[in-house]
């Protein structure tokens, strides 16, 4: 984020610390959310590690990974702190494991959507670009915007089905029993392969400008954008 800021730190200081800051309010917004979310649900699943480790709390500081946050704030991509569960107290077993990690991206698409709701009845002007920022109103409606879209990328990024991401645990619930013994497996070492797409993602971003993840994530993130605040 902040990388691919830089043009607008040269143009516009001014901008720059606004995007810079109201981004940092829209993120921990998103990843507390994200991860209390995962901790409720596994403790009404029966399982109560997240509640004894302090994670069923709306208190950032126990939800930010240091690294990830600040990996996130540079190239764009980041994590925050994994919420423990342990698989064998969840009342519905691997389809309570399912719930539990669809738990996160599902806050931050009902996040985005009551948010959308300040667009939706024009109770904030829809800004999305700092050229257009002149006033408080303005300000409350980029807020918006950012808040809005990085919660909708933090959601679908999510979804993907590469471990560590929610997605691997959504389908690895779901599968049957022959399939997710293999799947166990896959999963031990399914990061390597997410780290290699983010890594060849942001080469190919910062050396030729083609940001082939960005665009997959923005579309779909567009797309309910504009369902969660009838802009468009």
């Amino acid at each position: 984020m902040i990388l691919q800021s830089l043009d607008l730190l040269r143009e516009n200081p001014a901008a720059f610390v606004l995007v810079i800051g109201i981004g940092l309010v829209g993120l921990i917004i998103g990843f507390t959310v994200h991860e209390f979310s995962h901790a409720l649900t596994s403790h009404i699943e029966g399982d109560d590690t997240a509640r004894r480790m302090g994670r069923l709390t709306f208190n950032p500081i126990k939800h930010i990974d240091l690294l990830g946050f600040i990996l996130l704030l540079v190239v764009g991509f980041g994590w925050a702190k994994p919420v423990q569960v342990d698989p064998y107290n969840l009342r519905h077993g691997r389809f309570g494991m399912s719930m539990v990690a669809l738990a996160g991206p599902l806050s931050n698409f009902v996040l985005a959507f009551v948010l959308g709701l300040v667009f939706r009845f024009e109770l904030l002007p829809v800004v999305t670009d700092t050229r257009f920022v002149s006033g408080i109103v303005d300000i409350l409606g980029f807020a918006a915007f950012l808040a809005i879209f990085f919660n909708l990328i933090l959601g679908i990024f999510n979804l993907i089905p590469l471990p560590p991401l929610d997605g691997s645990k959504v389908v690895g619930g779901l599968l049957p029993g022959s399939l997710y013994r293999s799947y166990l497996q896959f999963e031990r070492y399914g990061w390597i392969p997410l780290m290699g797409l983010i890594g060849v993602n942001l080469f190919l971003s910062y050396a030729f400008g083609i940001n082939f993840l960005g665009r997959i994530l923005i579309q779909p993130a567009l797309f309910v954008f504009r369902l969660a605040t009838g802009v468009g």
